[in-house]
């Protein structure tokens, strides 16, 4: 093997250690998603993917596969989201609560970091109960935000408001 054999060779591993390791990753996301969804007791289609914001602050929906997108800290980054629904109108949900999320891969388990709440968690894929903490949060997080919404706004605790009254 010549040596430019060899460089291509060593290229050609690290490219493939690379889509490993970027597969890995979107293969827990979902794994994360589908959890997420049996711990809300909801369809698996209720759980959302997004593309992180952009200059705008601009989320867009995409498959996992884009949404995930490694920034310079060497972490995946990419939205969550759980679709939201004024109750009898289960056809047409009224919104997305979407979170950021930056995800990272160690030896065996998965750095996630929510990074508006700047909560981390280590978990493991192989053990879905290490996965509860994450649901917990995420279920608290959209309740506590809806519960006095409005209280907080008008006593101007909140500058958020429902999107739909401008």
């Amino acid at each position: 093997m010549t040596k430019f054999e060899e460089l291509n060779q060593i290229y050609t591993n690290a490219e493939n250690d690379f889509k490993e390791y970027r597969w890995n990753c979107l293969n827990f996301v979902i794994q994360l998603g589908k959890g997420l969804a049996e711990y809300l007791e909801c369809d698996y289609d209720e759980i959302r993917y997004y593309r992180p914001p952009d200059k705008d602050n601009k989320s867009m929906e995409a498959h996992p596969r884009d949404a995930l997108l490694i920034d310079i800290d060497t972490s995946w980054h990419y939205g969550m989201g759980v679709n939201l629904y004024v109750e009898g109108n289960i056809d047409n949900p009224a919104m997305a609560y979407i979170f950021d999320l930056a995800l990272k891969k160690d030896d065996k388990n998965f750095g996630l970091r929510f990074t508006k709440e700047k909560k981390e968690f280590t978990l493991d894929p192989k053990d879905p109960t290490s996965f509860i903490p994450v649901y917990d949060l995420i279920y608290n997080l959209i309740k506590n935000r809806f519960e006095q919404e409005l209280e907080k706004f008008l006593t101007n605790k909140s500058s958020e408001h429902f999107p739909e009254y401008g």
